[in-house]
């Protein structure tokens, strides 16, 4: 990012938009809790503060503050973060050794997601279930369409090249990875650790804010003829 949207690409997202608006009567609709949004990304070992986060208040009179520049860690590690309206539904991290693909995705993460979706929904289960995530290659193998069918829950796959409508890339990512930025973690379990302890900080309010949000950034990219309507970084 940021990605030169192509004219086709532009009509999907609007597309998407209006169907999306359309089918979950401008977010309004109970179909919105069955909803369930999720993605990967790597969360490092130590993440530098962005300039803007390491700013502080000095007088004129006051000497410079001594900043040491760090690059960010080759240390990380990958997880998989799912959650719906309601709340969190899961975190999944991706051992060492392992690979993301379409068999990780359907035999070790999204078992675990389904098995503590049946657990907060005991009178539905994964009946009505939508599963929202992006375009990637294990997201979108047969082997997973397949899974999905099985489990009788619907794909419903976001536009390419889209993290304005992405609910984990413009909400959830930046929140956890804010509260870990600038702190230096010995190895993977202090970093999950932390990583735990920002996810269980978010609040009810906060994912439904998210999804309220995100019905609002469809009109935005609508009016913006489905360009995007905010910096991408």
């Amino acid at each position: 990012m940021p990605h030169q949207l192509t004219n086709d690409q532009k009509q999907w997202r609007i597309e998407f938009c209006r169907h999306s608006l359309k089918r979950f009567e401008e977010g309004q609709s109970r179909r919105v809790f069955d909803i369930i949004t999720g993605d990967e990304s790597w969360f490092y070992h130590y993440d530098p503060e962005t300039k803007e986060q390491s700013k502080v208040w000095v007088s004129k009179t006051d000497p410079r503050p001594t900043k040491v520049h760090r690059n960010k860690s080759s240390g990380k590690r990958m997880v998989a973060v799912f959650f719906m309206k309601s709340s969190l539904i899961k975190a999944v991290p991706l051992e060492t050794g392992e690979t993301l693909n379409a068999s990780w995705y359907i035999n070790t993460c999204l078992p675990q997601v389904f098995k503590t979706v049946s657990e907060r929904r005991p009178r539905s289960g994964l009946r009505g279930l939508i599963l929202h995530d992006d375009n990637a290659t294990p997201h979108r193998a047969w082997i997973t369409n397949e899974f999905l069918t099985e489990n009788h829950v619907e794909s419903y796959p976001n536009p390419p090249y889209s993290p304005d409508l992405s609910p984990c890339d413009f909400f959830l990512f930046p929140k956890l990875k804010n509260q870990l930025r600038g702190i230096q973690f010995d190895d993977d379990n202090a970093m999950l650790t932390a990583l735990e302890q920002a996810i269980d900080s978010l609040t009810k309010e906060d994912f439904q804010n998210c999804f309220e949000d995100w019905f609002i950034r469809m009109h935005k990219c609508i009016d913006a003829e489905g360009q995007y309507f905010e910096k991408i970084h």
